[in-house]
């Protein structure tokens, strides 16, 4: 009503065009289409009407060439301009869910990973526990007849309380939010191998290659393949060395783990292992694990550096032929 009211009071053509058009603006953006459409054809049929009734056909004619192209031009560009909001809305919230996606994955992640550690801790709190109250039982028979022996029962269920106690103390410090403490990677795994040398075990580490930031997700996952595979070999591997190596390599991170222990023998994976293959996986990185031909066991994780096309990252595979990753020292 307001734009009729201004056309009949006015004989500017520029006028009647810029509040036309910004007429037809508004209806294309609130409007639904098919109703937007009639109303700016109704529209362009009432400004015709009233200038045949003031000029007659020939300004007719002439607004219907000027004004009917803006109308088109305005119409399409609104169009455009309210499709591309609906996008970036679209897009907003897609991101919003992959977020949520995104933190429920990694929740599962804890969660799987809380109950793993639970159970090697329950694992190894119940082993501990059963061989003590064997050693206690025979202080209790043996303390009067035999003290000697009482007393050397009572000196390894004393050991054994230490060693249960320490395992319980890295599997609680496992559950860390930030594992490596904020610690650059290579010194959170000398961490780890000071551990190693307190439960008696000689362990050697050597870095290859210029140290390069590396992602929350890949030092992580390099630093639990370490622990984990520390553990194993203070737990299964009979050995009394081992080396570790990180090595950065023009497209990858590879970390190795060797001992000189018995190896692997048929057993499948246990669950840490498993876990470390999914979370590998998940960083389309690799995992090799299996006994060296040279005697004990190797782990090796390969990951791919963030900025590494998935081609390339498919491409990191176990050579077992170069002797600078084989030859690990023990000493």
């Amino acid at each position: 009503m307001i734009l009729l009211i201004a056309i009949a009071l006015s004989d500017y053509y520029f006028l009647t065009a810029m509040l036309s058009f910004i007429t037809v603006s508004t209806s294309q953006a609130d409007l639904p289409p098919r109703l937007a459409n009639l109303f700016d054809v109704a529209l362009l049929a009432v400004i015709a009407a009233m200038y045949w009734l003031a000029a007659g056909w020939d300004a007719v004619f002439q607004l219907g060439l000027g004004l009917g192209a803006g109308f088109v031009f305005v119409v399409a560009f609104t169009r455009v301009t309210h499709s591309e909001i609906q996008a970036r809305r679209q897009l907003e919230r897609t991101n919003a869910q992959l977020a949520e996606y995104a933190e429920q994955v990694e929740q599962l992640a804890t969660i799987r990973e809380r109950n793993r550690l639970a159970r090697d801790v329950h694992d190894s709190l119940a082993h501990y526990l059963t061989v003590i109250n064997v050693q206690l039982e025979i202080v209790t028979k043996l303390i009067d007849a035999d003290p000697n022996r009482a007393r050397d029962a009572a000196l390894k269920a004393k050991q054994l309380a230490s060693e249960g106690l320490a395992e319980v103390r890295r599997s609680v410090a496992a559950l860390r939010p930030s594992p490596l403490d904020d610690r650059p990677l290579p010194d959170a795994i000398r961490g780890l191998l000071d551990d190693a040398r307190d439960a008696g075990l000689i362990v050697s580490f050597d870095q290859v290659g210029s140290a390069r930031p590396l992602s929350p997700e890949i030092e992580t996952v390099l630093f639990r393949a370490a622990q984990e595979s520390l553990t194993n070999i203070r737990k299964h591997a009979r050995a009394s060395s081992a080396g570790v190596r990180l090595t950065f390599e023009t497209e990858a991170v590879r970390l190795r783990v060797r001992d000189n222990g018995i190896g692997r023998q048929g057993d499948p994976d246990n669950v840490g292992l498993s876990a470390l293959r999914e979370r590998v996986a998940a960083l389309n990185g690799s995992v090799v694990a299996e006994n060296h031909p040279d005697g004990g066991f190797l782990l090796e994780v390969a990951l791919p550096y963030p900025d590494v096309s998935l081609g390339a990252a498919k491409n990191l595979i176990h050579n077992t032929a170069d002797p600078s990753l084989t030859a690990l020292p023990f000493k």
